[in-house]
Parts: structure tokens; C-alpha cells; sequence
């Protein structure tokens, strides 16, 4: 027997008997009233039905073969879930066992990172502590050295007669003293040459910062002479306008109820009638300011003060230093020198350029007596025509 619909073949019939109608699948009979006679159907119709019925069985058969199997497999793994949930009841409680997991991870991966740190400062410590420990000895015997080498120098020839015995390893500790106290030396003099560099930048810096700050006091030390001139020159301007006034009445000039001359023109003299020049509030350079302001030469002449102690120490902190060096220096200190002698030269250019343009300009508009008095006759004439004119009218 096997699994689904068993069914016996049928023995094949004669032609002459009439084909009956296949049963149904189920083994049930037809609910239907009407009959039809299968003596009455085409042969090619009943032909269909058969194949439509094999294919019917062939279908239920494999579906009833599926749910078995598929039956029989959800059974198994029923049973192993089972047994597997007997061996151990938390098998499937996935997230207390993820936690557990994680957690002793985060322990595991702690712990060795604790072991490994204390491993490295372990290791770190001790190699500082036997470095340390070299350093003080290689000072101790540098010191003892040098301690009975002064002792010697103390005693003189008094044991000049006498033998003297020197071991291998003494020799060997000798030399190698000698080599630490080299390297040491040398240390100390790329040190020194270090810091002398930075010391000269330190003082040209320093030199740049002076010169500012000498600026902004000058700047402000001009801008409140600038205000009391402005002050003065306002008041000096009122007392100009009363003089004005006083000499036009007494010229007899025309002066308007606000005392206002009306014609300036009457009051012109002789010569050129040329207001002095203004100086001007601003100023061009160090070396200007220097040259004009007892404040500012003060200051320069502390800077150069200043600057001489810092040559002078800078001199003697590099006396035992090599020619290389001091030329390099002399150069920078030359090629500043230059720099600030070009810039005071230039700035006293400038100022004698602009005196010269000024006498020029003064120089151009000089005019003689004689074209003054010409010019004011010709002014006296036009003044007396216009005023005789109105009469006339």
C-alpha cells in the first residue's frame, strides 16, 4: 500500500459496451439529476475526461505525499526542541545570554588592557629608573675625576719622582669619560648656540616693539599738541577777526552790522599778501620725529644705550664661540645697521625735498615793489571808478 488514492486499473471493456462515467475522486457520487449517456458522447470527448481524471489523482496523490513529509519533518523538529529544552530550559532566551556574552567580553577586553598598561609602565619605570641611575654614576665618577685632578694640581712636583700605575680599566673608564664629558660639552654648546640665536631675535623683535611704541606716543603726544593748536588758532582766529575789524574802520573800509568786513580787497598792502605757511600735524618717520621732538631723541638715544649692553653682552656670551658664528653675526648686525641708516637717510631725504619745494613755490610767487604798487593803483583806479559810477545814475 501507499500513501494517497489506490485505485485498480480497469480492464479494458469491449467497443460494444457502453462506457459507464468515471466516479468521482472522492469516491462520491454525482449530485447531478441529469444523466447523459455516455454511449451518446464523442470518443474524443470521453478521451479528455480520462486524462483530466489521471491528472486529478496525480495532483491529490503529490499533495497528500507533501503534507506526510512536511508532517514528518515538523515532528522531528518538534522533538528535538523538546529534548533540547529538557537539556537546558534557557536554550531560546536569547537576550539574558547576549547580555551574559557581551558583558564578559567587556571584562575579558578590560583585563587585558589592564595587564597590558601595567606591563608597558612597569617596563617604562624600571628602563627610567636604570637610565637615571647610569647618569648619576657617570656624574659621580666625572666628579671624582675632576676632584682628584684638582688634588694633584694642589700637590704640585712634591710627588713629581714617583711612579705612576695605571690599570686597564681604569684607562678604558678614563676614556670613557672623556668621550661623556665631550658630548656633554657639545650639547651645551648647540644649546648656548641655540639660545644666543634666539636672544638676537629676541632684541630684534624687541627693537621693532620700541620703534612701534615710540610711534604711538609720538602719535599721541601730536595729537594733543594738534588740539591745543586747534584751541589757540581758534581763539587766535576770533582776535584776528576784531584786528580785521578794527583795522578796516580805521582804513575806512566797509563793515556790515555783523562786523564783517565786506571787501576784504581794502585791506591788502603792499608786497605779497601771502599767509605764512601751515605746518603740518603729520609726520613721516622715525628719524623725523627723532629730529624735531626732545622726547623722541630721548628715546632713541635709550635705545641705543640699551642696544650697546645687549652688543656688548651678547659679545661676551659668545667670546668662546667660533668665528663662523661671530661673522654671521657681525653680518645681521651690519645689515641692520644699514637698514636703519638708509631709512634715517631716506626720511631726511624727504624732508630736505620738501623744504626745497616749498622755497620754490615761495620763490615763484615773490613779486617786486613796483608790480605791488602798480597793482594797487590799479586797484585804487577801479575802486574809484566803480564808486563814482552810482553818482552819475
Amino acid at each position: 500500500m501507499k500513501f494517497g488514492l489506490n485505485l485498480s486499473k480497469k480492464k479494458p471493456t469491449p467497443t460494444t459496451r457502453p462506457i459507464t462515467k468515471p466516479a468521482s475522486v472522492f469516491g462520491l457520487q454525482d449530485d447531478d439529476d441529469d444523466e447523459v449517456d455516455d454511449s451518446t458522447q464523442p470518443q474524443s470527448t470521453k478521451f479528455n475526461a480520462k486524462e483530466q481524471a489521471k491528472r486529478e489523482r496525480q495532483k491529490i496523490n503529490q499533495h497528500i505525499a507533501n503534507s506526510a513529509s512536511t508532517t514528518l519533518a515538523h515532528q522531528k523538529v518538534k522533538e528535538a526542541q523538546d529534548q533540547a529544552l529538557m537539556d537546558d530550559p534557557t536554550i531560546f532566551d536569547y537576550d539574558a545570554v547576549y547580555d551574559d556574552l557581551k558583558e564578559a567580553e567587556n571584562q575579558q577586553k578590560k583585563a587585558s588592557k589592564a595587564a597590558a598598561d601595567k606591563d608597558n609602565k612597569k617596563a617604562k619605570y624600571i628602563q627610567n629608573l636604570l637610565e637615571m641611575a647610569d647618569i648619576r654614576k657617570k656624574d659621580r665618577l666625572l666628579a671624582e675625576e675632576k676632584k682628584v685632578a684638582r688634588e694633584r694640581e694642589a700637590e704640585g712636583d712634591e710627588f713629581a719622582d714617583k711612579d705612576v700605575f695605571l690599570t686597564e680599566s681604569y684607562k678604558k673608564q678614563k676614556a670613557e669619560l672623556e668621550r661623556i664629558e665631550a658630548e656633554e660639552r657639545q650639547r651645551e654648546e648647540e644649546a648656548a648656540k641655540k639660545s644666543t640665536l634666539t636672544s638676537f631675535y629676541k632684541q630684534v623683535l624687541d627693537k621693532k616693539d620700541m620703534e612701534h611704541r615710540a610711534l604711538l606716543m609720538a602719535t599721541k603726544s601730536q595729537k594733543k599738541t594738534d588740539d591745543a593748536r586747534r584751541a589757540v588758532r581758534h581763539g587766535d582766529n576770533d582776535n584776528n577777526d576784531k584786528a580785521m575789524v578794527e583795522e578796516a574802520r580805521r582804513k575806512g573800509a566797509q563793515v556790515n552790522d555783523n562786523n564783517e568786513v565786506v571787501d576784504k580787497r581794502d585791506l591788502l598792502g603792499a608786497g605779497l599778501n601771502v599767509a605764512p605757511p601751515k605746518t603740518s600735524s603729520r609726520f613721516g618717520t622715525f628719524g623725523s620725529l627723532a629730529s624735531s621732538d626732545a622726547r623722541i631723541r630721548e628715546r632713541q638715544e635709550e635705545y641705543d644705550a640699551y642696544k650697546q649692553k645687549k652688543v656688548a653682552e651678547y659679545n661676551a656670551r659668545r667670546k668662546g664661540h667660533s668665528k663662523d658664528d661671530d661673522r654671521e653675526r657681525e653680518r645681521l648686525s651690519k645689515e641692520i645697521e644699514r637698514q636703519m641708516v638708509d631709512t634715517k637717510r631716506k626720511a631726511e631725504s624727504e624732508q630736505e625735498e620738501k623744504q626745497a619745494a616749498l622755497q620754490q613755490a615761495a620763490a615763484a610767487r615773490r613779486t617786486t615793489d613796483d608790480s605791488a604798487q602798480s597793482a594797487r593803483e590799479r586797484y585804487l583806479a577801479r575802486k574809484k571808478l566803480k564808486t563814482s559810477t552810482p553818482e552819475k545814475k
